[in-house]
């Protein structure tokens, strides 16, 4: 019965006509014509799509298992994400000017204490 429907199916497609295929078939012809219903409803209602070009490169370079580049892996995060990011760089850069602008050494009355303190 399998065999019979893919045959259909493929006719269908190649737009032959079904009724010899159905006529020559053991199975009933009731049963056979509820399949073609169901597949010329199928053919009807399923529309093939074409993919977006984004989906086709990110496919592709899954498929060649390409590393896909901080960059893009920086865009295929949530927004608030990208903002924490950004937002942490941001203030860890201005963090680094700032100890380096006003100096970072510890006062010396620290750095004695923690020489003469036994282990």
């Amino acid at each position: 019965m399998q065999e019979l429907v893919d045959v259909i199916t493929t006719s269908m497609q190649s737009g032959d006509g079904v009724e010899s295929l159905i006529a020559k078939a053991d199975a009933p012809p009731d049963e056979l014509n509820e399949y073609v219903n169901i597949i010329q409803a199928l053919q009807t209602s399923l529309v093939p799509q074409e993919p977006s070009a984004d989906f086709s490169d990110r496919l592709r370079a899954d498929l060649l298992d390409r590393d896909a580049g901080l960059p893009s892996r920086f865009r295929q995060m949530p927004a608030r994400v990208q903002v924490a990011a950004v937002l942490a760089i941001f203030f860890g850069c201005v963090l680094f000017v700032l100890r380096r602008i006003f100096g970072s050494e510890p006062p010396g009355e620290i750095q004695e204490e923690a020489v003469v303190t036994p282990l």
